[in-house]
């Protein structure tokens, strides 16, 4: 994904637009495309997404494969941001996904 396209993406997320956010993701069956760059700090869609707890953006990204456990670089994870923001149901949605992804069995 081009760093335009990226950050018309982390944008669209951090603004809740899940129709702009869907438009511009990769199509799911899209071998060998990357996902979207970091923005400066490490700050992903899903971590945008989350801080203005806009549920249905986070739970795209999540089904189009963005990591919930990616975190910063100050060690913050999108859970983290939510709940710093106030989304505290969207940070528990969160923190569940990651983990039963560190689920073994």
């Amino acid at each position: 994904m081009n760093v335009d396209k990226a950050t018309e993406l982390l944008e669209a997320a951090r603004a809740g637009d899940e129709a702009r956010v869907r438009a511009l993701l990769p199509p799911a069956s899209t071998p060998g495309e990357k996902g979207p760059p970091d923005a400066p700090g490490g700050v992903t869609p899903i971590v945008a997404a989350a801080e203005g707890g806009h549920e249905a953006v986070v739970e795209l990204l999540l089904m189009r494969g963005a990591d919930p456990a990616q975190r910063d670089e100050q060690g913050r994870s999108a859970a983290a941001y939510a709940r710093a923001a106030g989304h505290v149901d969207l940070a528990e949605r969160l923190d569940t996904v990651v983990d039963k992804e560190n689920t073994i069995w």
